[in-house]
């Protein structure tokens, strides 16, 4: 039976780490990065290309990683049940990447409905789903209207998410609180 965990935190809270301990407690994972290191603008930048070095050097050899910029719900239902859990690293790049490309001109809608089918395909899996997501609404209200619609998309996201999590923890200076 499938089971669902969220986590949550701001940047550079330990919510990565604290996923990959989680998932290093099973046998068989697959870790799908929704940053694109083929296509992804977000890595034109060192200190991006540095927080991905980083990600890849702390996940055992031994996982296979895909990467998904897009489509996480049919990436998800794609992989077959030879996995006891799938870690999802992170929602809110994955907002971006339906935010600013291919599909920016589809509106919030279409990205709050592409949440909506992942939690429905991580509910009926056969394996476990960890989603690593940022918690964006603590901080100052941004100065420029994209930014302002990023953080509401995000907000409402994870709201679905946490809400169908049968787990969530948030992680606050890299010591985790389970709130659900």
């Amino acid at each position: 039976m499938s089971e669902l965990t969220l986590i949550i935190g701001g940047t550079r809270s330990g919510k990565s780490t604290f996923a990959t301990e989680l998932a290093k407690k099973y046998r068989h994972v697959c870790y799908i990065a929704t940053a694109d290191s083929d296509q992804s603008s977000q890595i034109n930048d060192g200190e991006m290309q540095e927080r991905i070095k980083k990600h890849r050097e702390n996940r055992p050899a031994g996982w296979k990683t895909v990467e998904a910029p897009l489509a996480l719900d049919k990436t998800v239902s794609n992989l077959n049940g030879t996995f006891d859990v799938v870690l999802i690293d992170c929602i809110t790049i994955y907002v971006t990447n339906m935010l600013l490309g291919s599909h920016k001109a589809e509106g919030d809608e279409y990205i709050i409905d592409a949440i909506n089918k992942l939690c429905s395909v991580c509910k009926n899996v056969p394996f476990h789903v960890i989603i690593v997501t940022n918690e964006v609404g603590y901080g100052v209200v941004p100065d420029n209207a994209l930014s302002r619609r990023f953080r509401d998309i995000a907000g409402y996201t994870n709201q679905i998410i946490a809400r169908e999590a049968d787990n969530v923890y948030l992680v606050t200076a890299g010591i985790e609180n389970k709130i659900k």
